[in-house]
């Protein structure tokens, strides 16, 4: 008996409803993010970050925080979205934000400006977590999603 209650707190806890009270936790969070690579090393380059309720979800309610690692070969050196507080620290930014979105909307969107090395090669990927900054139950999780993002470096081009 001890083992079925544990499979039905875990399966309650993956759906995103706190056992302990019985209720739907707000849904999870979509995140997704483009890149207008592929990126010249030496150079520069933007991606875009956004954070999307599911629409199957109860909202986004909660303070929202994303934090998105960059890959040696790629700097970020500016962070912004309307609505979003960002800071960059060596290799990663981390932006949180106030905003609420209904089921099927998205938050504001961020946009990572990086510096690309001048002996990067190949593909370097970057990725990134969302979660909704909120104290939880006891056997709950607040929503979360995480996306990664393959960018092709390619040699610069020389001057002429």
């Amino acid at each position: 008996m001890r083992r079925i209650g544990l499979v039905l707190t875990v399966a309650a806890a993956v759906a995103g409803v706190p056992p302990a009270l019985g209720a739907r936790f707000p849904g999870d969070l979509i995140l997704t993010t483009v890149h207008d690579g592929p990126f010249e090393a030496g150079g520069t380059g933007t991606f875009s970050i956004d954070v999307t309720a599911d629409p199957a979800s109860g909202g986004i309610g909660y303070p929202t925080e994303v934090t998105y690692y960059f890959p040696a070969g790629l700097t970020p050196v500016r962070a912004s979205g309307a609505g979003w507080r960002c800071r960059i620290t060596a290799g990663s930014v981390g932006c949180e934000t106030r905003d609420l979105a209904s089921p099927g909307f998205q938050l504001p969107r961020i946009t990572v400006g990086v510096t690309v090395a001048r002996d990067a090669t190949g593909t370097l990927t970057a990725s990134g977590r969302a979660v909704e900054a909120v104290a939880v139950p006891t056997g709950a999780r607040p929503a979360t999603a995480t996306v990664a993002s393959t960018v092709q470096i390619v040699p610069a081009t020389p001057a002429t």
